[in-house]
C-alpha cells in the first residue's frame, strides 16, 4: 500500500507585489472617517495625510478612533515610501489600542518593506490572532514574508488561504500561479520520512 504526498515547488522567482494593507475602519462623519476613506481609496495620498493630521489635531476622538487614524495615516505614508514616519504612526496607534489586529498586520507590511521578515511575521501572527477586518490580507502578507525567508511551502499555504477567504483578491491568486504542486507516491510507512 502506498501513500500520497505533495511536493511543492516555486516556478522561478515569485514576482511579489507590495504587501497589502488591512486599514482600520473609523466610523462617523468627521475627519477621522475621511482619513479612513482616503487610505482605503489610495488616491491623493498627500491630501489624505493632511486630513488625518487635522483629525488628530482638531477632533475629539475615542482612543480606538485615534489609534485607527494613526494607523490609516501610516498606511498612506507607507504607500509614499515614508516607512520611518509610518512606523512611528503604527507604534503610536498600537500603543493607544494594543488589541487592534489590523494595525499589527499593517505594521507587518511595513516591516516587510524594511526586509525585517521575522518581525513582520510576528506582528502579522498577532494581528491574525486578534482578528482583523480584512482577514485575507494577514494571510497574504504572511505569505510574502515567508517567501522571502525561504519558507516556500508555508508561503504557498498562506496565499492559498488568502485566496479561499477572498476569492476576488487578485494578489493572492496571482501569487498562486507561481507555484507548482506535484503529487508523488511515497511507500507506506515513509510518509513522515525526509
Amino acid at each position: 500500500m502506498t501513500g500520497r504526498s505533495a511536493v511543492l515547488g516555486c516556478a522561478g522567482l515569485l514576482l511579489l507585489s507590495a504587501p497589502a494593507h488591512a486599514l482600520v475602519t473609523v466610523v462617523g462623519a468627521g475627519m477621522a472617517h475621511d482619513c479612513f476613506i482616503a487610505a482605503k481609496s489610495g488616491v491623493n495620498l498627500r491630501a489624505g495625510i493632511a486630513v488625518c493630521n487635522m483629525a488628530l489635531a482638531e477632533e475629539m476622538l475615542s482612543a480606538r478612533a485615534r489609534a485607527g487614524t494613526y494607523i490609516n495615516r501610516a498606511v498612506m505614508k507607507s504607500a509614499l515610501g515614508q516607512t520611518g514616519d509610518a512606523m512611528a504612526d503604527y507604534n503610536s496607534g498600537l500603543s493607544l489600542d494594543p488589541e487592534l489586529g489590523d494595525g499589527y498586520v499593517d505594521r507587518g507590511a511595513a516591516l516587510i518593506t524594511l526586509k525585517r521578515y521575522d518581525e513582520a511575521i510576528a506582528d502579522i501572527n498577532k494581528g491574525i490572532a486578534l482578528g482583523q477586518s480584512y482577514e485575507h490580507v494577514g494571510y497574504y502578507n504572511r505569505g510574502v514574508a515567508e517567501f522571502f525567508l525561504g519558507q516556500v511551502t508555508q508561503s504557498y499555504y498562506d496565499f492559498k488561504k488568502a485566496s479561499e477567504i477572498a476569492p476576488d483578491f487578485r494578489p493572492a491568486s496571482e501569487q498562486l500561479k507561481n507555484f507548482v504542486v506535484t503529487r508523488v507516491r511515497v511507500p507506506a510507512g515513509q510518509e513522515g520520512a525526509r
